[in-house]
């Protein structure tokens, strides 16, 4: 199989040489030149260009069986909803619609912001569940790059939570501590959520098992059996825990407010091996 990996940051990286190690051919691209020697470790190609060139996507992606979109938008460009006007849009959309008319068979990583809320009821949030939220962009074009992605019967969409463990990612104090520095102690996520996130390798070997098992549609990803504490149970224990103050929460951006089934994933025979990486502080803190 030949994969073009959109995008090739951490996911990327370690998605190729999954699929390098197996016999697999891997094209990989970068928007920044200074990159390629290093990320030519990783695939047998590397091409410089922006995931909204289509044409230059479309010639990257000659004779591949499948394109893996991992893009997303950075975290510091995307602070008021006019930034994430921009960003959501040019990096999701334009990205997901080249890989779309270059192959039909096009895997993007998503996110679980496309549910909002949830909607009213109790009932676990499914792949069934309406999206929402359609005026914040940070919804609004995870669920337009899904839509490009799903023209196709051959696409796929893993919609993921938060990550956390990749090589030189920040940890959950280091994500609050900045929340203070950067953002004046403010975070756009509203406090009763509950806070989902996804360890690194649990998203490569989704993706991974997601190309190999050749899935099509919608799949939501996250640890089945347990349900996270809420954004400020967690953020206000790590906070007493690093002695800062508390951070304020500005409910910009709504997130599920309940469970999440990842029933339809695991069916497929993929389990999550990682669990909550905030239990313990939390566990910690309830318990002082």
């Amino acid at each position: 199989m030949k994969v073009l990996i959109l995008g090739m940051g951490h996911v990327g990286k370690a998605l190729a040489a999954k699929l390098k190690s197996d016999g697999h051919t891997v094209v990989g691209t970068t928007t920044t030149s200074e990159k390629v020697e290093t990320l030519q470790a990783h695939a047998d190609e590397v091409h410089v260009l922006k995931g909204s060139e289509s044409d230059r996507v479309k010639s990257a992606a000659q004779g591949c069986d499948a394109v893996v979109a991992t893009v997303a938008p950075n975290v510091k460009n995307t602070r008021t909803k006019e930034e994430r006007e921009v960003q959501y849009e040019e990096v999701l959309v334009k990205s997901c619609a080249s890989a779309a008319a270059a192959c039909g068979r096009v895997l993007f990583l998503s996110s679980f912001s496309v549910y909002g809320d949830g909607g009213p009821g109790d009932a676990p949030i499914s792949e069934a569940t309406p999206t929402s939220n359609h005026e914040e962009p940070s919804s609004k074009y995870y669920q337009a790059a899904e839509a490009k992605v799903l023209e196709s019967a051959e696409g796929c969409v893993l919609r993921f939570p938060d990550m956390y463990g990749a090589p030189g990612d920040m940890d959950f104090p280091a994500r609050v501590k900045m929340a203070a520095d950067f953002f004046g102690g403010k975070i756009l996520f509203g406090p009763d959520a509950p806070l989902y996130a996804i360890h690194f390798e649990d998203v490569v070997d989704a993706v991974y098992h997601s190309l190999s098992k050749e899935l099509t549609g919608v799949f939501n990803v996250c640890d089945n059996a347990n349900v996270p504490a809420a954004n400020k149970i967690v953020f206000d224990a790590i906070c007493d825990d690093i002695g800062i103050d508390r951070l304020e929460y500005m409910n910009a951006i709504k997130a599920p407010n309940r469970r999440i089934s990842a029933d339809k994933f695991y069916a497929t025979g993929y389990s999550v091996q990682h669990g909550d990486p905030n239990a313990d502080v939390v566990a910690r803190h309830a318990s002082s």
